[in-house]
């Protein structure tokens, strides 16, 4: 297995556990949040995919095209502003990522398919590829490791800590 071949393995089950996690979730359960400053399931599994999206499509990729998110007018279906990823959100603004879940499912669904294709038309080499000619330490294989795959297992387990404290522990 190479280095390509090992983040698709990686992210393919990243993003199928983001979907297994919340699948037989309730609306209330995907909305809770446990105290007015927290995230909600519902805002971690937009914003993920939303990350995945951007950092792809934006320092990934050669082609540096529109997100999935633009390409395929997903803030008229979430009703949110095209611009956007949920950094730096305030509660506020965390309240307002209210979308159904089988919009989540099917936007998550997208990213990862076009996620996929990037990573199929790229070797090993590219992980090397400075992202800006400012800083050639900070690689495309950088930004995969720690905004993306590290980032990813973090909200992770986010999302099951909240499920675990709506009475749904993680399986052992």
């Amino acid at each position: 297995m190479n280095a390509i071949q090992f983040i698709q393995s990686t992210l393919y089950e990243l993003n199928r556990s983001y979907v297994l996690e919340v699948d037989n979730l309730t609306t209330e359960q995907m909305f809770f949040r446990p105290t007015p400053d927290a995230n909600s399931i519902a805002f971690l599994m937009w914003h993920f995919p939303r990350i995945e999206d951007t950092i792809f499509h934006s320092q990934v990729s050669k082609n540096d095209g529109p997100t999935v998110w633009e390409q395929e007018q997903w803030d008229k279906r979430f009703n949110l502003s095209i611009e956007g990823t949920g950094m730096g959100f305030s509660p506020d603004q965390v309240a307002l990522i209210q979308p159904d879940k089988e919009v989540l499912i099917k936007y998550a669904e997208a990213v990862r398919l076009s996620i996929q294709s990037i990573l199929d038309n790229m070797n090993d080499d590219d992980l090397d590829r400075p992202v800006s000619t400012e800083d050639s330490k900070l690689t495309v294989g950088r930004r995969i490791q720690g905004p993306v795959i590290g980032h990813g297992f973090w909200h992770l387990g986010e999302i099951r800590f909240l499920k675990g404290l709506q009475g749904m522990p993680f399986p052992r």
